[in-house]
């Protein structure tokens, strides 16, 4: 029979897969608009490595997860 310590570990590992599965990518402009910020303003917060990005072929994408966490982080400071 399970332990709780290891139910909850169980639930914590199934609740971070559901949430890494129900990620959305952001473009710098869907980003702009969440962050009502103009999209150069985005640009320098990544360059200073203020706020989360991935960048291929000079495209900006954003994971809606990661800048969620970032808006809370924010908040919470």
């Amino acid at each position: 029979m399970l332990k709780s310590a290891d139910i909850k570990a169980i639930a914590k590992q199934v609740a971070l897969e559901m949430y890494t599965l129900n990620d959305e990518v952001l473009s710098l402009s869907d980003t702009a608009i969440k962050l009502s910020k103009s999209e150069a303003a985005i640009k320098q917060m990544c360059y200073r490595g203020q706020l989360p990005f991935h960048k291929q072929h000079k495209t900006y994408y954003f994971s809606k997860n990661e800048i969620t966490n970032f808006l809370l982080k924010k908040v919470n400071v």
